[in-house]
C-alpha cells in the first residue's frame, strides 16, 4: 500500500479545496487522524463525510478503511527512537521494559511466518542459489542485518560481497555487478535515493534483485524479482532489528537444508571456532 505522504504529494494538484483541508489535517495531525472514523475526521476538518470518502478515492485508496490503514502506517514511520522510549516510560521496572520489547519481538518474528508464503520463500532462496555472485546491501539500520546475512552466506556460496563493508559508496562498490549476479537489498521506509539507484543500476546491468522490506507493495519490492516481507515492529524504521535478523537466519537455514556441502561447511566453521578457542 502506498504511503500517505506519497499519495498526498502526487495528487495534491488535483485535490479540491475541501480535500486539501483534509490533506493538511492528516499531515499535521497524523497521530489523531489515524484512529478517527470518517465522520470524526469530517467533523474536525470542517468538511462533509462524503468529502472524506472522495478524498480517500482521490488518493487512490479503495475505501476509507484503506486510507485509515495508510494513516496508521504513516504514524509508525514518524515515531522517532526517543518517542519509542517515551512510550515505555510507564513501565514499572527495567525488567518490564525488557519483557515488553522481547514480547513485541516474539510477536513480530511470528508475523514473518504468516506474511511470507512458502512459494515466496522458495523463490527467494532459489534466486540466491543460482546467482553467480551475491551483493548484499542493508540501508541504514539494516546494515547490521546485511553483515549478519553475508557472513553466513559466505559459508554456503563462493562469491558474496557485503556492500556495507567495502568502505565505498554502495553503487561504486557494485559497479561490476552483471547478468547472472544478484543484488539482495534489506531496506525499510523511508527508502533512500541511493537505495533506489542501486536497485535500478542492478536491473540495468541485467542482474536479478531480491528484496526484504516492509511490504510486498513497497517501493523497492515492486522492482524486485523476488521479495520477502518483514515486520519491523510497531515503531517503524526505529523498531527492533530482531525480526529482520531472525528472517535472515531462516534464509540461511533453508539454503543449507538440502545442501550437504553447505551443511559440512557450516559444521567445519563451528569446529574451527572451537579449535581456535582451545588453542587460545
Amino acid at each position: 500500500m502506498k504511503r500517505m505522504s506519497e499519495a498526498i504529494a502526487e495528487n495534491m494538484p488535483r485535490l479540491t479545496r475541501g480535500q486539501r483541508l483534509l490533506a493538511a489535517f492528516v499531515t499535521e495531525h497524523c497521530d489523531r487522524a489515524a484512529f478517527m472514523s470518517s465522520f470524526e475526521l469530517a467533523a474536525v476538518s470542517g468538511v462533509s463525510q462524503s468529502t472524506v470518502i472522495r478524498f480517500a478515492a482521490a488518493l487512490g485508496y479503495d475505501s476509507y478503511t484503506d486510507l485509515q490503514q495508510a494513516l496508521q502506517t504513516e504514524l509508525k514511520y514518524r515515531l522517532s527512537t526517543l518517542e519509542r522510549f517515551e512510550l515505555l516510560e510507564d513501565a514499572e521496572s527495567d525488567t518490564a521494559v525488557l519483557e515488553g520489547i522481547a514480547a513485541a519481538d516474539s510477536v513480530n518474528i511470528r508475523k514473518n511466518v504468516s506474511r511470507n508464503g512458502g512459494e515466496a520463500i522458495a523463490a527467494f532462496c532459489t534466486r540466491l542459489s543460482f546467482a553467480a555472485k551475491i551483493y548484499v546491501y542493508g540501508q541504514a539500520h539494516c546494515a547490521a542485518a546485511a553483515a549478519y546475512l553475508s557472513s553466513y552466506l559466505r559459508f554456503l556460496m563462493q562469491n558474496v560481497c557485503c556492500l556495507n563493508q567495502t568502505g565505498e559508496e554502495p553503487l561504486f562498490a557494485a559497479t561490476d555487478i552483471d547478468s547472472g549476479d544478484l543484488l539482495l537489498v534489506i531496506s525499510f521506509p523511508i527508502h533512500s535515493e541511493s537505495t533506489r539507484r542501486l536497485v535500478s543500476y542492478a536491473h540495468n546491468r541485467g542482474a536479478a534483485v531480491a528484496v526484504i522490506s516492509e511490504s510486498a507493495d513497497s517501493e523497492i519490492a515492486q522492482q524486485a524479482d523476488a521479495a520477502l516481507v518483514c515486520e519491523c515492529g510497531d515503531f517503524g524504521v526505529n523498531g527492533s532489528m530482531a525480526p529482520v535478523i531472525s528472517l535472515c537466519g531462516s534464509i540461511v537455514c533453508l539454503l543449507a537444508r538440502n545442501d550437504e556441502k553447505a551443511q559440512k561447511r557450516l559444521r567445519a566453521a563451528g569446529e574451527a571456532i572451537y579449535y581456535r578457542g582451545e588453542q587460545g
